[in-house]
């Protein structure tokens, strides 16, 4: 792991409160003004003699983990799953439930504009989802007890359920995954593993 890569963990474990160190700055800036994401750039660097760059770096990761929290806290009621992707500079993804549409933002980054793109018209939230799946997941775990793993795809607003490849789970998953979708009220898809796979923590 890098020296930036490092310091970046760092500074976020003790801005979550995670790694308490009152001798070590903050990565999060004060507001989002040129001014103040100037001013916390150079105090990273005068305290760890980074270079400018891994620093906007680390001062942009921050913000968009502060974004993330805001987007989390002020779209509670109706969160369906939200993302990163920055494949090509900072981007959130929000799914919502409803219609109701919601007009994408821009927010001021250390390392350039963050984005965040709204997605509507998902049919239940990710904590909906998560309570429900809870509440049947001693039933999977009886239908597929070899079962390999499954998740919640937030993207799709369906769950994935990882099934090792074997006869007896051929077949038995199909009409596993029927009932299960009928009892949790959204799609379930099977992916399948070699049945020499090793077991995921589900």
């Amino acid at each position: 792991m890098s020296l930036p890569t490092l310091v970046l963990a760092a500074l976020l474990q003790s801005g979550a409160g995670l790694m308490p160190d009152p001798g070590r700055p903050s990565p999060f800036p004060t507001s989002d003004s040129e001014a103040d994401i100037a001013a916390k750039i150079a105090e990273l660097r005068a305290f760890f003699g980074s270079n400018e760059r891994d620093t906007r770096n680390i001062v942009a990761t921050a913000q968009q983990r502060a974004l993330i929290d805001r987007l989390e806290a002020r779209h509670a009621v109706r969160l369906a799953g939200l993302w990163v992707d920055n494949a090509t500079g900072w981007n959130v993804v929000v799914r919502l439930t409803g219609a109701a549409p919601e007009a994408d933002e821009t927010h001021p980054g250390a390392d350039g504009p963050q984005h965040v793109h709204y997605i509507t018209g998902a049919t239940m939230t990710e904590a909906e989802m998560k309570r429900r799946l809870h509440a049947q997941r001693d039933w999977l775990l009886a239908q597929l007890p070899d079962l390999f793993g499954y998740s919640l795809d937030v993207k799709a607003g369906e769950l994935e359920v990882e099934v090792r490849d074997t006869p007896t789970n051929r077949a038995t998953a199909a009409t596993v995954r029927d009932h299960l979708q009928a009892l949790l009220g959204y799609p379930v898809r099977l992916r399948w593993h070699p049945a020499t796979s090793q077991r995921r923590s589900p």
